[in-house]
């Protein structure tokens, strides 16, 4: 019987070759594997991500700044090309283009980093319910430290003199109506404690929290007030960024922010049409802001003692906390703002606001002079 497992192909015979048209397959060349990629530790990772998140908010910072500029000069060049701002409404009609500029950037800001981030806007921004017994002493405690702060910008905006310079930008603006008034107050105090808290606070603080809250209050304040742009605003601004970020990691939500920076908004506006719509002299003027500052830093310095005493730990930051926000951190504080000021979204927003600060220090004439 045939064993059919047995190779029953002819063999050449001792001492001859195989035959020569037998096909074979060709000789393939493979190319040879690429080298493995090289594993980066967890701190090279961390840095990489940090990297590139603070890129992303450098450009969302810029792009913020810059609508919120060329929005306010196309809106009111559009309306005098139309004549709708004339000699009567030209106070009412720059108060609306404010209002009209301050959404505008907040809003397409939004949606450009939400495009650049590949991110819901929602997963930015907490929504953690803050109980009134917190909120309210949170609040009287930030407005007591604003306070504070204003008092200090003060003292270094009277002292900058020394140095022969001087801030070209003002601060007060003239009402006569009730409508202006109600536009001034919307313009100069709500719109900005919306806007500004969304983008520094909702956007660029809770995304930078991942890497821990004391880096995120710090690097969110610093561009919070370079923002600003001239020397008395940039102090004043980087301190109060300092409490809206403290309030709003402690609370897990922006609404405390927002509501101490109307309020501080709202308190310069009142101060400046007391001075300026009121008929009042400055003497008396001077008496009821010092009398205002005192009350509230009174009452800031009892809600210290009471968020001090109710939570222990209250006026805490670490690195690591308990909401489950940050990640495990493998770089130290120092390392994380080292990297994130060197990222080059980072450097050419600061870079902006850097040269209007110099502008604004400028004298009128020697402005008149290099642009005309």
């Amino acid at each position: 019987m045939q064993n059919y497992y047995q190779n029953t192909t002819p063999r050449p015979a001792q001492n001859q070759p195989y035959p020569q048209n037998r096909n074979y397959p060709p000789n393939t060349q493979y190319p040879p594997y690429p080298p493995p990629a090289p594993v980066l530790t967890p701190q090279q990772q961390q840095k990489r991500s940090l990297r590139k998140a603070s890129n992303g908010l450098g450009f969302f910072v810029l792009v913020y700044f810059l609508l919120m500029q060329v929005a306010a000069y196309l809106t009111s060049d559009l309306l005098v090309r139309f004549n709708a701002i004339t000699s009567e409404n030209r106070t009412s009609m720059l108060f609306l283009i404010q209002i009209l500029a301050g959404i505008a950037s907040a809003l397409i800001a939004a949606f450009f980093y939400k495009i650049i981030s590949r991110r819901k806007l929602s997963s930015n921004l907490t929504n953690s319910r803050v109980p009134m017994n917190k909120l309210i002493p949170m609040v009287l405690l930030g407005m007591g430290a604003a306070m504070l702060a204003n008092q200090l910008a003060a003292m270094f905006d009277s002292n900058i003199s020394f140095f022969e310079l001087k801030n070209s930008v003002s601060m007060t603006t003239s009402t006569h109506s009730v409508p202006e008034m109600i536009l001034y107050v919307i313009s100069t105090a709500f719109m900005p404690a919306f806007a500004e808290e969304l983008a520094f606070r909702g956007i660029f603080m809770n995304v930078m929290r991942k890497y821990g809250d004391a880096f995120a209050i710090i690097s969110s304040s610093v561009l919070f007030g370079a923002m600003h742009g001239n020397t008395t605003q940039i102090v004043f601004a980087f301190t109060l960024g300092l409490i809206f970020a403290f309030v709003d990691c402690k609370a897990n939500s922006i609404v405390p922010s927002i509501i101490i920076h109307f309020l501080n908004n709202f308190y310069a506006v009142s101060t400046d049409m007391l001075s300026s719509g009121a008929g009042l002299d400055d003497g008396t003027v001077t008496i009821i802001r010092i009398s205002i500052i005192s009350m509230i830093c009174v009452i800031g310095i009892l809600s210290y003692i009471y968020l001090s005493q109710t939570d222990k730990d209250f006026f805490r930051i670490t690195e690591s906390d308990t909401e489950g926000i940050a990640e495990e951190s493998f770089l130290t504080l120092k390392q994380k703002l080292i990297t994130c000021f060197t990222s080059v979204g980072v450097i050419i927003s600061l870079s902006v606001f850097a040269s209007e600060m110099i502008l604004n220090l400028m004298p009128e004439d020697m402005l008149n002079h290099l642009f005309m």
